[in-house]
């Protein structure tokens, strides 16, 4: 008996980009699974062609199942559209459209154009996966029933902090992710400012390559207006120096307003470094009682709860154990038995 054919698509695949190792991670499971298993996209990296086939020349060729890795709008998502076989839909999220508009209208529109065949996707899919229930909820009110929580593939950095939990000099806040309205880095430079007028010494520093430079630019010229000195923009690091970036904070801090899982949070958990977090979107679900969630993220308010985070050594350690233990529960080898229990499910249903 012949094995099962999976067809995996994708809009791009690239190195260091979180979709593209989830998708290569799902490729590697449904191999383990015994199916047979190929991944097409539009976009490939030279460095990965071996790896990756063009969906342009997938017409001709047939699938038992397509699993679609819908994380944007994308003409991929169209070709899927059109074929017969049995579809799988993996929902990785969808920034609101609204949140790159004054900034980046042609992502804005990309973004609207993938809530668009979002709806279509759900309606024509058998089945789907989302990393969150935060995802499972859009993807169910796009109009698909069966849908499996299943946590995102990734690797948290290797390295771990020291034993201890004393702040370093200057106090290290971080955030990691790309420079994107959606993050609002602006709230995390005026939080900063704030936090300086205590401790002046206090630094953020920002990890991650931009998907605006008109925002970027933004973020630059503010944090020299109101933050001087105090802003280091990292930009895109290697794994080393993201690993050793999380050892050496004090605090990692997310003020964004709409995220589908955050995978950095559950990162700086692993690491032992304490969380402090605006409650919007996923992030109460994803870090649930293990750091510090706020209501109302007002430069004042973060300050304070900075600087207490900083200074009260009890409560520092207890967000380090809380941390660790909620990072425990999405470890690569719990995650890829949830998504390998997933994956097995969803493909047998459909065959």
């Amino acid at each position: 008996m012949n094995a099962v054919r999976v067809h995996q698509f994708t809009a791009a695949i690239g190195p260091r980009d979180a979709v593209s190792h989830h998708t290569f991670e799902v490729d590697t499971l449904l191999r383990d699974l015994g199916y047979e298993s190929e991944i097409f996209a539009q976009h490939v990296h030279p460095d990965l062609r071996d790896r990756v086939r063009d969906y342009r020349l997938h017409a001709d060729l047939e699938a038992d199942v397509v699993l679609y890795q819908a994380s944007t709008g994308s003409p991929v998502a169209d070709y899927v559209l059109t074929r017969t076989e049995p579809l799988i839909v993996n929902y990785h999220n969808l920034t609101p459209a609204e949140m790159f508009d004054p900034w980046e209208p042609h992502i804005g529109a990309e973004l609207d154009f993938g809530r668009r065949q979002l709806g279509r996707l759900a309606r024509k899919a058998s089945h789907g996966l989302a990393d969150s229930r935060f995802n499972a909820t859009e993807l169910e009110a796009a109009g698909l029933d069966d849908v499996v929580v299943a946590p995102v593939l990734f690797d948290p950095p290797r390295l771990r902090r020291s034993g201890t939990i004393d702040v370093g000099e200057p106090p290290t806040l971080l955030f990691v992710g790309r420079l994107s309205p959606n993050k609002c880095q602006e709230d995390l430079i005026a939080a900063t400012a704030a936090l300086r007028r205590w401790m002046p010494e206090a630094r953020l520093e920002l990890v991650g390559a931009t998907s605006s430079h008109r925002y970027e630019t933004a973020l630059r010229d503010y944090a020299q207006r109101v933050c001087p000195g105090g802003v280091a923009f990292a930009g895109s690091v290697s794994d080393v120096q993201l690993a050793d970036a999380y050892a050496h904070a004090d605090v990692f801090v997310c003020l964004s307003e709409h995220e589908g899982f955050c995978v950095p949070v559950i990162e700086a958990m692993a690491t032992g470094t304490p969380v402090v977090a605006f409650a919007a979107a996923v992030l109460p679900e994803t870090i649930g009682t293990a750091g510090v969630l706020l209501d109302n993220k007002s430069p004042t308010n973060v300050a304070v709860a900075l600087q207490r985070v900083l200074t009260d050594r009890e409560l520092r350690a207890q967000l380090v154990e809380n941390g660790r233990r909620r990072a425990a529960t999405f470890s690569p080898e719990r995650n890829r038995s949830v998504m390998r229990e997933a994956l097995r499910r969803v493909v047998e249903d459909c065959v």
